[in-house]
């Protein structure tokens, strides 16, 4: 309430919650994105073999795609929670989302390890602090009993991403032809 004039802040009032099926639909929506995050970051394994035989990529050069994308992480994801609090979860979550979109672009784009790299890097920039949003979000649109099932259900939608691409060999193996198909 603005106490010098006696009317309320329309700040503090509650808006009403969304309809339950829009809760769930919008889950489901946030939770394919996360499969999609989880999906590219599982990708390079898969593809390693490719990488080697038709980039002439070594082990080394590969373990460096994987493991660059934790490098922003050590400070993106305190950085991300602060940008999630100041310009809000819709607004940084497509941030987040543009950045993990823009890194798997980067790195199916070219051939070039340092530009992978890059890519990847830029993926991991928006990737962990993308996943703080979306819990975020599942905190600020569930309660109570729905609360912890629809964490669930969001990690186990998430999670099959990682299971896709490290599988992506068996279920899509015409795309294993040249490096670049299965990141696609």
């Amino acid at each position: 309430m603005n106490e010098s004039r006696g009317i309320p802040n329309m700040a503090a009032a509650e808006l009403p919650p969304p309809p339950t099926y829009y809760r769930w639909s919008v889950l489901v929506v946030i939770s394919l994105a996360m499969f999609g995050n989880y999906y590219v970051y599982d990708a390079i394994s898969p593809i390693a073999d490719l990488l080697k035989s038709q980039l002439g990529f070594s082990d080394k050069n590969i373990g460096t795609l994987n493991a660059i994308y934790s490098i922003p992480n050590v400070f993106m994801v305190l950085i991300g929670g602060i940008i999630i609090d100041r310009i809000g979860v819709r607004r940084a979550s497509i941030l987040f989302g543009i950045l993990c979109f823009s890194g798997a672009v980067i790195t199916a784009a070219t051939d070039r390890l340092a530009i992978m790299a890059t890519g990847r890097l830029i993926f991991g920039m928006g990737a962990e602090s993308l996943i703080v949003a979306v819990t975020t979000a599942i905190a600020k649109w569930f309660r109570g009993k729905e609360l912890s099932f629809a964490f669930g259900l969001n990690l186990t939608i998430a999670r099959l991403g990682s299971f896709a691409a490290r599988n992506s060999p068996t279920w899509a193996s015409s795309l294993y032809t040249e490096w670049r198909l299965p990141l696609l």
